[in-house]
């Protein structure tokens, strides 16, 4: 999602630089108001994606035994070794 609001941003920015009609002041303005609105918009889904996240992790910790937090490669096996070592 913050792809999409990062394109549609990026869109915006462009086709409002290059508008000759409007003076530079009217430009910033433009973009600020616009740049206030995908903050919030960005804010909502993240308030709203971690909370359904949470609530889920909440009934799968109990059923499939998941740890919370850590390493995601603990116990990892390189070359017959475990943990991860030089490269």
């Amino acid at each position: 999602m913050g792809a999409l609001l990062g394109y549609v941003m990026d869109t915006v920015i462009a086709a409002v630089m290059d508008m000759s009609e409007i003076d530079t002041q009217t430009k910033t303005a433009v973009l600020r108001a616009f740049n206030k609105v995908i903050w919030i918009q960005n804010d909502l889904f993240a308030r709203n994606y971690i909370a359904e996240k949470e609530s889920m992790g909440d009934a799968d910790n109990g059923e499939r035994g998941v740890e919370e937090g850590g390493c995601p490669f603990k116990g990892l096996m390189v070359n017959g070794n475990q943990g991860v070592g030089r490269l």
